[in-house]
């Protein structure tokens, strides 16, 4: 007897969390209960892409997930002939979970660039207040106190001015 497999503990755990029995899960997946524990006992290493379909949507686990464990390959898993069976309900709603924290991610970037923004057009605007009035009062600013203030305004405007890189915020 093999030892358990990763595969096999996954859907041990969750059949058990959810309460099921093996003959439960293999009536609702349609398969033999033989196979389920064949598979959860790890006799099983490599089982049926249709078995890991029905055990998936009925245990919610990523079919995705499910074949990497059983050891299918990428071209397994994206270039079959029937692309949509080899992704459920939970393999989307995991990829729309990661496109709405990506998106999400991004626009916290964009509002921070945004503040940075405001917060130097507002140097820049008491810079040239500060310029105006002293000129007004016929004061003297002297070009070191500008120069500083510039020097302040350029650290500030450089991470604006950085390409977006996108690799920060790469979707899973």
């Amino acid at each position: 007897m093999k030892q358990n497999t990763s595969l096999g503990k996954l859907i041990h755990n969750t059949r058990e969390k959810l309460g099921l029995s093996q003959r439960e899960l293999a009536r609702q997946a349609n398969m033999d209960c033989a196979e389920i524990s064949r598979i959860e006992s790890g006799k099983r290493l490599k089982p049926n892409i249709l078995y890991l379909k029905g055990i998936s949507e009925i245990l919610n686990l990523s079919m995705v997930d499910l074949m990497k464990l059983a050891g299918y390959n990428e071209i397994d898993i994206n270039w079959g002939k029937d692309f949509s069976n080899r992704r459920t309900t939970s393999d989307y709603q995991k990829q729309i979970e990661n496109y709405k924290n990506f998106y999400f991610d991004v626009l916290e970037h964009i509002k921070e660039r945004r503040k940075v923004s405001f917060t130097i057009k507002g140097g820049i605007a008491d810079l040239i207040e500060r310029i105006e009035y002293a000129q007004l009062e016929k004061k003297e600013i002297s070009n070191e106190e500008i120069l500083e203030n510039l020097k302040e305004l350029m650290s500030l405007i450089q991470p604006n001015l950085e390409k977006f890189d996108k690799s920060k915020y790469s979707i899973k």
